[in-house]
C-alpha cells in the first residue's frame, strides 16, 4: 500500500485521452462482474475495466474495527456476491488493449484490490493499521494444528504405553504432547492472558511507528512533492493556519502531556486564498492531512521502544505461563502414578 501510494491516480486525460501506460491507482466503485474474470469499476469521471487473472483480493474493515479485525483476502468467486456501488481500490499496471485501457496485472506484479467501507481518505491509514497479524500464537490455522498435533501424541502415547516404556519417559511423553494446550490451563490461563493483552499493546506501538511514519515516507525516499508540504512549527503560531478537517496523530500509552506547539508538525497541501496562504486537505486521498502533536522522529523512537518493551512482557508471561503450568502437570502425573 506505501508503495502504491506513489502511482498517479487514473485520470481521464492520461487514461482515456492520452492512453498513458504505467502504474496507476483506482479510487470508484463497483460497476459490473463478469464471470470470464472482468471486473467493471466506475468513478465521476471514466469506467475502466480490470482482468483479475493476476490480483489479490482484500476487504478492509472499517474505521470502527480498525484496532481489531484483520483485512479478509477474499477469491474471485466471492466478488460476485459484492453489491454493485460497493467502493474499490485498485492498483497495478495499466496497459491498452484493443484501444482501451485496462488494469492488467501479472504472476511478477498482481493487481492490489481492495474492498472498502468509509471514506477514501482513511484507506491507507485503516490497511496500515489493521493489516498487522493480531497474535502470532492463535490464527485462524491454531486449532486445527493444535487438533491434529493432539490426535498424533495420543497415537505416540499409546504406543508408548504398550511398549512398557520407563516412567520417565512416559511423563517425558505426556508433557510434550501437552505442550500446545499448556498455556490454556489453568493456573498459566492468567498468565496467558496476560500475554495477549502485552501483545494487543505491542501491536498497537507497532501500528504507531508505521502510521507515524506514513507521511515522512516522500522524504524517507528524497521525492520532492509540490502538493504535499511537511509544515515543521517554528513558534507557536504555523507558518500557515490550518483549515478545518485536519486529523491529529499521536502514539499509544504516552505519559508525556501535550505541551507547546513548538514542536508539532503538520502535513497537508498549501492553497492561496483572498486572505492569504493556508494549509489545507490534499486531493490525493493517500496524502493524509494531520497534525503530529510533538517531533514524528521522536515518536517514532518512543513507540519502537514500546512495542520492544510489551513485546519483551508477553514473552515473559507466555514462557511462565509455559513453566508453571508444565510443573503443576508434572505434579499431577506423579500423584496419579
Amino acid at each position: 500500500m506505501v508503495d502504491c501510494s506513489f502511482f498517479p491516480i487514473c485520470g481521464y486525460d492520461e487514461i482515456i485521452a492520452d492512453k498513458k501506460e504505467g502504474h496507476y491507482r483506482f479510487f470508484g466503485e463497483i460497476e459490473a462482474v463478469q464471470s470470464h474474470g472482468l471486473l467493471w469499476v466506475k468513478n465521476s469521471e471514466m469506467t475502466m475495466t480490470a482482468k483479475m487473472k493476476y490480483c489479490h483480493i482484500y476487504m478492509v474493515p472499517s474505521e470502527k474495527k480498525k484496532n481489531s479485525q484483520m483485512p479478509i483476502k477474499l477469491s474471485w468467486s466471492r466478488v460476485f456476491s459484492i453489491a454493485e456501488g460497493t467502493a474499490v481500490f485498485i492498483s497495478g499496471d495499466v496497459k491498452i488493449e484493443d484501444g482501451r485501457a485496462v488494469f492488467k496485472g501479472s504472476k511478477a506484479e498482481p493487481l492490489t484490490v481492495i474492498i472498502y467501507d468509509g471514506e477514501s481518505t482513511t484507506l491507507l491509514e485503516r490497511s496500515i493499521t489493521c493489516g498487522r497479524q493480531k497474535n502470532e500464537y492463535w490464527n485462524f490455522m491454531t486449532p486445527w494444528s493444535i487438533s491434529a498435533g493432539g490426535i498424533i501424541s495420543l497415537l505416540l502415547l499409546d504406543m508408548m504405553i504398550k511398549a512398557a516404556v520407563s516412567s520417565t519417559i512416559l511423563i517425558l511423553g505426556i508433557i510434550v504432547s501437552s505442550l500446545p494446550i499448556i498455556p490454556f490451563i489453568p493456573p498459566g490461563l492468567i498468565l496467558f492472558l496476560l500475554y495477549s493483552n502485552m501483545w494487543k499493546k505491542g501491536r498497537f506501538c507497532r501500528a504507531d511507528r508505521d502510521l507515524i511514519s506514513l507521511p515522512l515516507r516522500f522524504e524517507d525516499r528524497n521525492i520532492c512533492d509540490p502538493d504535499y508540504l511537511h509544515m515543521k512549527y517554528s513558534s507557536d503560531r504555523p507558518l500557515f493556519p490550518l483549515t478545518e478537517g485536519y486529523s491529529r496523530r499521536n502514539i499509544h500509552f504516552n505519559e508525556d502531556q501535550a505541551g507547546s506547539l513548538w514542536n508539532n508538525s503538520a502535513f497537508g497541501m498549501v492553497v492561496k486564498r483572498d486572505d492569504g496562504k493556508w494549509m489545507t486537505r490534499p486531493d490525493d486521498p493517500m496524502k493524509e492531512y494531520l497534525l503530529i502533536e510533538e517531533n514524528p522522529e521522536i515518536l517514532i523512537n518512543k513507540a519502537t521502544r514500546k512495542a520492544l518493551f510489551y513485546e519483551l512482557l508477553a514473552l515473559m508471561f507466555i514462557s511462565a505461563a509455559m513453566v508453571v503450568n508444565t510443573w503443576v502437570l508434572i505434579l499431577v502425573i506423579k500423584a496419579l502414578t
